[in-house]
Formats: structure tokens, C-alpha cells, sequence
């Protein structure tokens, strides 16, 4: 058995555009690991919480991120990332919560990514992030917001 997105996640459209895409990435610890697990497997490596920026930088280009463990300690690697100007795609799944560990309340990670000039789109904007999830040669850092469904949880599929 694993543990997929729940069943009403709001970020299966982005995931389906990711695996539509091909997009390798780097995911980080939470619900962003999952997109390595059927039906997406997108990620090839995982190493911990607010690794994948830093990994991605020098590997697949696409990191994929909850805004917890961004404001965690995934700053520091995304701040190094501008500063140097590495052609990476940061993708933030904003749900405002930990949802992995019970849905603690994250903070909203905008404000501090001001600096970076995010692009946010919702996460049921499929328009909006067909046009987005793309890799450029400067850093570019993508909040897609979505709220988790009230009482959802993540599913349990048999291998």
C-alpha cells in the first residue's frame, strides 16, 4: 500500500499537467512527495524537508514545494537560487497548512516571496498553469493556491 493525494485534492489538475508534461522535479517532504507515487511518479529524488530547491538547482530545474516547509527551510536555497540567477522552477503548493501531519495552520508564504516576484495562480486554474509550469533560464517561482477540502484525507491505494 502508499498514501496518494486525497481523493478531492485540489492540486490533481496541476499534477496532471506535471505528468501531461513529463516534468522530472525534485519533491520535497509533504503532500509534494506524493507526486512520486502513482498516478503521477514525477519525482526522482527526495532527500528532505526544504531540500528540493536547493537539489533541483543542479539537477531537473523543477522543485516541487509546500509552503511549509518553504518558510521551513526552503528560503535559504531559493533566496542562493536568485542570487546566482540558476534557470529553476519553484513551485509552491500553498494549501495554508501542514496537511501530512494534520493540518496545522502554515503561513501564508506571499509575503515573504515578494522579493522574488511570484506568479500565483489558483490551483484549479488549469488555463493559467498550463502557461506557467514552464522552465525559463532565470528563476521563477509559481504559488499555486488551493484550500484542502474539510475532513479529506489522503487516500490508500494497493500496489
Amino acid at each position: 500500500f502508499y498514501k496518494t493525494f486525497c481523493k478531492d485534492c485540489p492540486f490533481k489538475p496541476m499534477m496532471n499537467i506535471l505528468k501531461e508534461r513529463r516534468m522530472n522535479m525534485i519533491c520535497d517532504a509533504g503532500c509534494s512527495i506524493l507526486g512520486m507515487t502513482r498516478p503521477y511518479e514525477l519525482g526522482v529524488a527526495s532527500y528532505g524537508m526544504g531540500s528540493s530547491i536547493a537539489v533541483a538547482a543542479r539537477s531537473t530545474k523543477v522543485a516541487l514545494i509546500g509552503d511549509y516547509a518553504l518558510l521551513h527551510s526552503g528560503l535559504n536555497a531559493l533566496i542562493d537560487v536568485y542570487e546566482k540567477q540558476l534557470p529553476l522552477l519553484c513551485i509552491v503548493m500553498n494549501n495554508n497548512c501542514t496537511a501530512m501531519t494534520g493540518k496545522q495552520l502554515s503561513y501564508d508564504p506571499v509575503p515573504y516571496l515578494r522579493w522574488a516576484d511570484p506568479v500565483i495562480c489558483r490551483a484549479g486554474d488549469e488555463v493559467m498553469l498550463k502557461n506557467e509550469l514552464v522552465v525559463t533560464d532565470t528563476p521563477r517561482t509559481l504559488i499555486v493556491t488551493g484550500t484542502c477540502p474539510e475532513g479529506s484525507s489522503h487516500e490508500t491505494v494497493e500496489y
